[in-house]
């Protein structure tokens, strides 16, 4: 609903501001767009992954649970930018065929979410990161098999 909206409005400024300015970038306007959204809405990033072959379910889930956690949480970019931080663990021993639901073949989800693109590319980007979280990754999950989302999310029902 807002990024129709958005579009309906930004477009013909977008069109007007070429005219009036030629300095104006129209890239820089259009990633504007494209990253913003409402004040009070977190972005997020999803990320599924599947286990290394060589490790057990258990030691998968707990290793993800606890020392991985640490680890990304004692960076200090991560501390800096990431808002919230949850895990989806699969459960692999229900069976959810018969009622025409395809499993997805991930073992996890990452959640990821934060104020802006820009924070989250930033984590992404750090040297300590690089360096640190993604090779620890390396020692549970298939980092080559990772998938990712990126959107944001809307809750339509809450029932506490």
């Amino acid at each position: 609903m807002y990024s129709n909206l958005i579009y309906f409005i930004w477009l013909p400024c977008l069109i007007a501001a070429t005219f009036i300015s030629p300095s104006f970038n129209i890239y820089s306007m259009a990633s504007a767009i494209e990253t913003t959204t409402e004040s009070d809405q977190l972005v997020k990033v999803t990320f599924f992954i599947k286990k290394r072959d060589d490790i057990s379910y258990e030691e998968f889930h707990e290793y993800w649970s606890g020392p991985h956690v640490e680890l990304f949480r004692s960076v200090p970019i991560v501390r800096q930018n990431i808002v919230k931080y949850s895990q989806f663990h699969s459960n692999e021993s229900v069976d959810l065929t018969q009622y025409g639901f395809t499993p997805a073949g991930f073992d996890g989800g990452v959640n990821l979410y934060a104020r802006s693109l820009e924070d989250l590319l930033a984590v992404f980007d750090d040297e300590e990161y690089l360096t640190v979280v993604v090779p620890n990754g390396k020692t549970f999950f298939k980092y080559d098999e990772m998938v990712v989302m990126y959107g944001w999310e809307e809750d339509k029902w809450d029932k506490e």
